[in-house]
């Protein structure tokens, strides 16, 4: 089995570097007097949002994109098919396919318990 390597600091630090003294020979230096590292110190600190916010910005845009589709999504007619197939279709196919479904998801739920236990 193939061991995996985790970064450590030092590790960092020495790619850091690395890549500093590559950049600094492929391209000329410009130097700036502290001006960046002194803008960067008057930036404000970051803040962090509470988690409520965070999920609320994903919510709101979900929501929009979902009633956009759903707005242009024929729903009254897909409705009247479903229910004119509902009287169509005898009994016996309905379990039939309501068999096939079940047979389905539990085959894959099985599929996946299998694969979390290392089974298969």
């Amino acid at each position: 089995m193939m061991k995996q390597h985790q970064n450590t600091p030092a590790d960092d630090d020495g790619f850091d570097n690395f890549l500093s003294a590559h950049l600094q020979k492929s391209q000329p230096y410009l130097m700036d007097d502290e001006f960046t590292s002194q803008v960067m110190a008057k930036l404000p600190a970051a803040k962090k949002l509470p988690v409520w916010k965070e999920r609320l910005i994903i919510f709101v845009p979900v929501l929009i994109i979902t009633l956009l589709v759903v707005s242009q999504f024929p729903v009254l007619e897909v409705v009247i098919k479903m229910w004119t197939l509902l009287f169509v279709v005898d009994v016996a196919s309905l379990l039939k396919i309501g068999l096939a479904i079940s047979i389905a998801a539990i085959s894959g739920a099985s599929f996946w318990a299998a694969k979390q236990f290392k089974l298969i």
